[in-house]
């Protein structure tokens, strides 16, 4: 039985000092007390405010992206021997209430990552082009799976210790999305997708993908893909 305190969740950070503490406080509040905020090189009080919270904070010097942020929690777990991670946004769209849901799916259906699918639940509060976007994506990423995805982007993610172990991430932007999820299915990892909400609000809509770093993201998993 998984337990929560088996759990570590990592929250890799660009300036994110205006929802940080009230993330954390809700991942307590839902009895997840091993916290470790990836701090990717924030020019505002994200570290602070963390450490504030009495979260481990492991600070990039420079901001190198949420790709080398996944990296550094992934290598941490590692070195750490931890069991179980969970990978949450940091901007305040994801529910600490749903990791619950993806620990009763790997548990039951012997999983080894979990992705959290905001496509298996009511989306109709996602922006039109943020729809677009994990459309074109998931059609990208799909194309180099054995399985089809419903969301491939979705940065709510759960790993056990063996694609901890084994998963060796090298993009540093959002293609790191695709990235693990090819990874994983060549390593022969067992792969679910479980139904999670996402809280939309005019703060988190202005994180993550727009249309350029899209396209710049695609090209990236592409030459990761052809020419590794």
């Amino acid at each position: 039985m998984i337990n929560k305190s088996d759990i570590y969740v990592f929250l890799p950070a660009f300036n994110e000092a205006k929802v940080i503490g009230n993330l954390i406080a809700s991942l307590h509040h839902n009895g997840y007390k091993n916290v470790c905020v990836i701090d990717d090189g924030s020019t505002d009080d994200t570290g602070k405010i963390a450490l504030e919270a009495k979260t481990k904070v492991i600070r990039h010097l420079v901001n190198r992206g949420v790709g080398a942020a996944t990296q550094t929690a992934i290598e941490y777990a590692k070195l750490k021997n931890l069991n179980y991670i969970v990978l949450m946004d940091a901007d305040g769209q994801h529910l600490p209430q749903d990791i619950e849901t993806m620990i009763d799916c790997m548990q039951k259906q012997e999983a080894d990552l979990i992705l959290g699918s905001r496509f298996l639940k009511d989306s109709s509060a996602m922006p039109r082009t943020r729809k677009k976007y994990n459309y074109l994506a998931n059609i990208l990423t799909n194309l180099f799976c054995l399985n089809n995805y419903t969301d491939t982007q979705s940065g709510f993610r759960m790993l056990n210790k063996q694609a901890i172990n084994q998963l060796n991430l090298l993009l540093d932007d959002y293609g790191f999305c695709s990235e693990m999820i090819i990874h994983a299915e060549k390593l022969g990892l067992r792969i679910k997708e479980v139904p999670v909400e996402v809280v939309y609000t005019s703060y988190s809509l202005s994180k993550g993908q727009n249309l350029f770093k899209g396209i710049r993201t695609g090209l990236s998993l592409l030459e990761r893909i052809l020419f590794k």
